[in-house]
């Protein structure tokens, strides 16, 4: 007990030092408001250790887990009185509701290449707490060999699927700030590069209703690098159609199905997750081998042999003339592989 006392007042210095001498020296830039919120995954984790630890020494951790849950509890809910001025502690209000009226997404200078062409969002909406709608496209140029696709967002659904005649087409929907594009092109390179993103903003939680959502359309000519980074929700990725030269895939936690196509000799799969169940699909007639990288992990390889615990192949991966080279770092997930 007394060893499991000093863990614990000792984490909680440790910890509280740490972040105090990191921010005095402007190491570190944190949005805290962003942060807060999320106190409650401390507890779920704590919970965690609790059912898989059988050992005494694991009550510090849980301790210190515990104590600051309660710190981004209380802090969470002092900050966002102090923003609202109202010192009405009711916990039946929205626990991230950072309203700020004065916020208007029309205050943001556009840049060079800023909006992409018939960009249209309903910004009236949003003072009638309606979800923001925005359309984005961008003619395709016959000049563009490989092109980026850059996905930015937190928290909602995310949709691949279908083609385009134009290099990109993208219909959004939020109800926080809305969405954004950028699409450059570099005609000396014959590339071209489209970044959307997740406006910056404060997000109120109106009654539980929530919605954010993109659907993406990409043109099956280029050779594409596509690069998703979102924090939670869900994605139905299906790139069959496009030739796909690398992808990557960034999570906290979310619900993925991914469908790989065979359009290119080689491409390259890289994922990383927090706590995921990925669903991947692969055709027959590629050979594919996975790298596995991770902590608790559930997979399931349908097609696939072991060569170690963290490699697997396909029975024709040294003979088939297309290859999909996946890497896969996963914290709690669960991975599954099958073939079509």
């Amino acid at each position: 007990m007394r060893n499991s006392r000093g863990f614990y007042w000792g984490s909680i210095l440790i910890i509280f030092g740490i972040l105090w001498l990191l921010r005095s020296m402007n190491l570190l830039q944190v949005n805290w408001r962003w942060i807060l919120p999320y106190w409650p995954v401390l507890l779920i984790l704590a919970g965690f250790i609790l059912i898989l630890s059988k050992s005494s020494a694991t009550r510090g951790i849980v301790g210190v887990l515990i104590t600051c849950s309660i710190l981004g509890a209380v802090f969470n809910r002092t900050n966002r009185s102090i923003e609202n001025q109202n010192w009405n502690f009711n916990w039946g209000q929205p626990d991230n509701g950072w309203n700020d009226p004065s916020y208007d997404q029309d205050d943001e200078e556009p840049t060079d290449e800023g909006q992409d062409r018939n960009y249209e969002e309903d910004r009236s909406s949003r003072q009638n707490e309606q979800p923001i709608q925005g359309k984005f496209k961008y003619e395709f140029d016959p000049i563009i060999e490989k092109a980026n696709f850059n996905l930015e967002a937190g928290a909602g659904s995310f949709e691949f699927d279908g083609t385009s005649g134009q290099l990109y087409e993208a219909n959004t929907t939020s109800s926080f700030v809305g969405f954004t594009s950028n699409t450059s092109l570099n005609r000396l390179n014959k590339s071209a590069k489209v970044d959307l993103k997740m406006g910056e903003g404060n997000i109120s939680f109106k009654n539980g209703n929530i919605k954010n959502e993109a659907k993406i359309k990409l043109n099956k000519t280029p050779i594409w690098t596509i690069d998703i980074g979102i924090g939670a929700g869900k994605g139905e990725f299906d790139l069959s159609e496009y030739k796909v030269e690398k992808l990557n895939i960034s999570t906290g936690a979310a619900n993925l199905k991914i469908r790989l196509g065979e359009m290119l000799g080689q491409s390259n799969v890289n994922i990383e997750s927090g706590v995921a169940a990925v669903d991947l699909k692969v055709p027959n007639a590629v050979g594919c081998e996975i790298h596995i990288e991770g902590l608790l992990n559930s997979n399931d390889f349908n097609g696939f042999t072991k060569i170690n615990n963290r490699l697997y192949r396909t029975d024709n991966f040294d003979q088939a003339a297309k290859k999909i080279i996946i890497k896969y770092t996963g914290a709690v997930s669960s991975l599954k592989i099958d073939r079509y």
